[in-house]
C-alpha cells in the first residue's frame, strides 16, 4: 500500500515559486533547494493519504486551504533567512537588512479566480499601490506588482515596506490592489494594515477571494489549456 505526504507536493511547489525570483542572489543546487522544503516540512502538520482518489481529493483541498499556504510561504522565507545567514559567516551578503526597520507590516496573501467557475487565472498583474505609486516592499525577494502563475495557483503576496514620512505609525495605513489582465476586466480593491513595532515573519493579512470577469465576447475555454 503507497502512503504520500500531500504536503511534499504544495511545499515543494511554492517553494520552486519562491526560489525562482531569487535566483540571482542564491546558490543554483538540489541540495539547497531540499533544505528549503524539509525546514518547511519539519514545521507543518503532515497530511497523509492512501488511495490515488484520496490522493486527488486532498490535493485540490490542500491547494485551496489560504491559511496553510500561508504558513509555507512564510516558513519557505523564514528558511532561506536561515540558510542565508549560515553563508554570511563565509562572506556572503548578510540579509538580516530587513530586520533593521523600526516599524513593519505583516505579509499581504490573496488568491484571484475567475468568477463564473473559480478557475485559476495565470498572468493577472497584481499591483499594490499607496496612494498612486507602487508600494516599496521589504526586500528585493518580493516583487510588485506580482504576475500570478499556475505554480501557486492564483495566489499572490506581497510584504510591504514602512515608508518613514509617508506614512503613520499611530494609525492603519491605507493601500489599494489593482488586479489587470488583457481579458478581464480590471477589479482593484482597499485594504488597510496596522503597523506593528515588531518583526513577525509568520504574521499575515488574507485578502478575501478576488474574483475577476471577463471582457464581453472572451471565451474562458483559454484558461483550461
Amino acid at each position: 500500500m503507497a502512503i504520500r505526504n500531500l504536503m511534499e507536493d504544495v511545499t515543494a511547489s511554492v517553494v520552486g515559486e519562491v526560489l525562482s525570483r531569487m535566483k540571482e542572489e542564491l546558490p543554483h543546487s538540489d541540495m539547497y533547494w531540499d533544505d528549503v522544503i524539509a525546514y518547511v516540512l519539519n514545521r507543518i502538520p503532515a497530511k497523509y493519504v492512501t488511495s490515488e482518489r484520496g490522493i486527488l481529493h486532498d490535493r485540490l483541498d490542500a491547494l485551496t486551504m489560504v491559511q496553510q499556504k500561508s504558513d509555507i510561504l512564510f516558513l519557505a522565507h523564514e528558511a532561506i533567512l536561515h540558510i542565508k545567514n549560515r553563508r554570511t559567516s563565509t562572506g556572503n551578503t548578510n540579509y538580516d537588512g530587513i530586520r533593521e526597520g523600526k516599524y513593519f507590516f505583516p505579509h499581504i496573501l490573496g488568491e484571484v479566480l475567475e468568477e463564473s467557475s473559480f478557475a485559476m487565472i495565470p498572468d493577472v498583474e497584481v499591483t499594490l499601490l499607496f496612494g498612486k505609486e507602487k508600494t516599496s516592499m521589504i526586500d528585493n525577494s518580493w516583487t510588485n506588482p506580482y504576475v500570478t502563475n499556475k505554480a501557486t495557483r492564483g495566489y499572490f503576496h506581497f510584504w510591504p515596506d514602512f515608508v518613514e514620512g509617508a506614512m503613520d505609525s499611530t494609525k492603519p495605513v491605507q493601500f489599494s490592489i489593482v488586479f489587470s489582465h488583457p481579458k478581464f476586466k480590471e477589479k482593484r480593491i482597499d485594504l488597510s494594515l496596522s503597523v506593528q513595532e515588531t518583526f513577525k515573519l509568520n504574521s499575515s493579512h488574507v485578502i478575501p477571494l478576488t474574483l475577476m470577469n471577463t471582457l464581453d465576447g472572451v471565451d474562458i475555454a483559454f484558461l483550461y489549456e
